[in-house]
């Protein structure tokens, strides 16, 4: 059998023209486009799923992992990553609360989506939801626009810029850039426990303590952890913190909860989001260890994932207290994908260089970076992050590609760096979004390629964001 078929060659439309495409709308892109806006930027942002957010919304991952402070308690990261954690915040009813607790920022996915809707509305951002970037437009040996897929047809959109925010790295991909991949990345499928009696759930450690796995995946007490709850109506169970929890070992031990679901496994490892308000906890559990760009094995863990989700859900009902009326109300639309395929550029951004206290000539955002620490003293215990006690600079150079113009990358786990788990959390990728949106919308502005922009400009106009640069 012939391995390929020719496609026709065949003209498409244009579907329009702008300054500034952005294609992802995850946290990064969000934080992409709403720079390039602010910065005077016509954008638009391209978005597979019919909502923007990515992982923070078709991924369920409801909560951002507060490193935004230093190890001394100061403000490490300022500008648009601070904006979306105060509006996520304020739409769950708890505001600049989650600034006085070290525990993740802890959202409803739903309010989350128009939330961010609105935001791009506000900054004059065009959003384009399911859209598929199927390629690019080169010309003179740079991008020049994307090709989308949708409802439409095929359709071909130009830009001075564009941001690759997909955080697989697919519009460098499909422009030919150089790029590494890691062929065994670790992913996750979460879901939403419904129904759930969340004071119960929590009251349950009020009375046993010694059940809450402390200094895991965060580096604070029950104490700190029941202040929030008190404080914001939300509760983390840390990632991991199943395997330490006496109601799961039960669960194993009855053989309720088996080790291996298909291809997941870890399916103990249980970190927990709680909202009082709604009576919903959603779960981060069990894990497939896979190329993230493999199509036929993404399939197969979403179909073993979400008989995995029932088979856990059954066991929380049985064994946990406060889930004994819970009902499996939602499985994410999207595999958390942690990292796939990064830039090999001609700069490369190291573990040293999140080093507290490290500074760059070129910095285009700050934020703080953490030592993993096991400070648990159960078996097998997960270590928990240690905040830093002072930020780190975020550089240009490792957001340009090697030999591709027109084109920057704005997603964290997928710039050039010697690991791509780096800068992946939610906060890190919205310092590298603005960075890129602010330095595509520059660049535009002033007909230039992004790796001969002005970087002082661009230090200037992220100043005016509110971004502190020292």
């Amino acid at each position: 059998m012939q391995n390929t078929v020719s496609e026709p060659a065949r003209e498409i439309p244009v579907r329009g023209e702008f300054d500034v495409i952005v294609a992802g709308a995850g946290l990064g892109g969000l934080a992409a486009a709403l720079a390039a806006a602010r910065t005077g930027a016509k954008t638009l942002l391209v978005e597979r799923n019919s909502f923007a957010g990515g992982v923070a919304t078709a991924g369920l991952c409801c909560s951002i992992f507060n490193c935004y402070f230093t190890g001394k308690g100061e403000l490490g990261t300022t500008g648009i990553p601070v904006e979306v954690a105060d509006a996520l915040a304020a739409a769950e009813g708890y505001g600049q609360a989650w600034r006085r607790h070290k525990g993740h920022v802890i959202y409803d996915v739903e309010r989350a989506k128009w939330v961010f809707d609105d935001m791009l509305d506000k900054a004059g951002v065009q959003v384009l939801y399911n859209a598929v970037t199927a390629g690019v437009v080169k010309q003179d040996g740079g991008v020049r626009g994307i090709v989308v897929e949708t409802k439409s047809g095929r359709e071909a959109v130009r830009a001075r810029v564009v941001v690759d925010s997909t955080g697989d790295a697919d519009v460098a991909a499909l422009a030919d850039a150089p790029l590494r991949s890691c062929r065994t990345g670790l992913h996750s499928l979460c879901f939403r426990l419904g129904n759930v009696d969340v004071d119960a759930f929590v009251g349950f450690f009020r009375k046993h303590p010694e059940q809450y796995p402390e200094l895991m995946d965060v580096h604070w007490t029950l104490d700190e952890a029941l202040a929030q709850y008190d404080d914001c109506g939300t509760f983390l169970f840390p990632h991991g913190g199943g395997m330490q929890m006496d109601a799961f070992r039960r669960a194993k031990a009855d053989g309720v909860l088996p080790e291996r679901i298909g291809t997941h496994d870890t399916t103990d490892a249980c970190q927990m989001h709680a909202i009082r308000r709604l009576g919903v906890v959603h779960v981060i559990t069990g894990f497939v260890h896979f190329d993230g760009l493999d199509a036929d094995r993404i399939t197969r863990s979403l179909v073993d994932g979400r008989r995995m989700v029932f088979t856990v859900a059954d066991a929380y009902r049985k064994y946990v207290p406060g889930f004994e009326k819970a009902a499996v109300i939602e499985v994410a639309p999207n595999l958390g994908v942690r990292v796939s395929r990064h830039l090999d550029g001609d700069f490369v951004f190291t573990a040293a260089m999140m080093a507290a206290g490290t500074r760059q000539p070129d910095a285009v955002g700050r934020a703080v970076g953490w030592d993993s620490k096991t400070l648990h003293k159960g078996e097998k215990a997960w270590g928990c992050q240690v905040c830093r006690d002072d930020s780190f600079d975020l550089p240009y150079r490792c957001l340009v590609p090697k030999t591709i113009d027109g084109l920057l990358m704005g997603a964290g786990r997928s710039i050039c760096t010697d690991n791509p788990w780096l800068l992946r959390v939610m906060v890190h990728t919205m310092v590298v979004g603005q960075a890129a949106g602010t330095a595509a919308a520059v660049a535009a502005r002033s007909g230039v390629p992004p790796r001969a922009v002005d970087v002082q400009a661009v230090q200037a106009e992220l100043r005016r964001q509110g971004v502190e640069l020292g």
